[in-house]
């Protein structure tokens, strides 16, 4: 009996340990500090998806971010985007005076079954919108999906 429980203990922690990875997959990203610091700040509107909105699109995490114009602000999400891209997949960059104005980036990611992206973009009206996404969808359907339907 005692062996049996402390199989089912080793059963939960090793799903506990999945979990919390996955939960946290976005975490070692410093992009992630914008979320947090700046997604219930008044003008900014931040969107969270998971589960089976997201199943159509084979993604397990959408996570975005639009702030209108603030100097700080954008600088702040300047850096943390050069720290994360480090390594990436430049899908597609557009930079205009010598900041990203434009951004696709494919992340490399640890787990062969997941794929991480950020896209990045500022419009015509100084809104900047950073989007974090996860999941097993690759670059080429991502962006039929998203941009060609």
């Amino acid at each position: 009996m005692k062996f049996k429980h402390k199989y089912i203990r080793i059963l939960f922690l090793l799903i506990a340990l999945v979990v919390s990875s996955t939960v946290n997959a976005q975490e070692d990203l410093r992009i992630n500090s914008i979320f947090k610091k700046y997604g219930k700040q008044k003008g900014a509107t931040m969107v969270v998806m998971s589960g089976k909105v997201l199943k159509d699109y084979d993604l397990s995490k959408y996570r975005s971010i639009t702030i209108n114009y603030d100097k700080a602000i954008f600088n702040e999400i300047q850096e943390c985007i050069e720290d994360d891209k480090e390594g990436a997949h430049k899908i597609k960059e557009v930079i205009n005076n010598g900041v990203i104005v434009s951004a696709y980036y494919q992340l490399i990611s640890n787990e062969s079954k997941i794929n991480k992206y950020i896209l990045f973009n500022v419009d015509n009206n100084y809104k900047a919108t950073l989007i974090y996404m996860e999941g097993g969808i690759n670059s080429d359907m991502l962006i039929e999906k998203l941009f060609l339907k």
